[in-house]
């Protein structure tokens, strides 16, 4: 992916785990005893259900090093 093409799917991600985390709270799905923490939480299982496994262990440890060695 170009950097153009890398910034778009990260908006385009960001955008939709965002309105559905929205339209979640305005359904009133979230307790109002939720803080943070609880709201933090609920981001990264959302986040975590957009991901794709790694079709190969070489892949996954090639990702695994470019995020360490470029500390992302």
């Amino acid at each position: 992916m170009t950097i153009t093409q890398q910034i778009e799917f990260v908006k385009e991600l960001t955008a939709n785990v965002t309105a559905s985390l929205i339209k979640d709270i305005e359904a009133s799905k979230t307790p109002e005893s939720w803080t943070g923490m609880e709201l933090r939480q609920l981001m990264a299982d959302r986040y975590a259900r957009s991901v794709y496994s790694f079709t190969t262990k070489s892949r996954k440890q090639e990702y695994n090093n470019t995020v360490l060695v470029n500390d992302l």
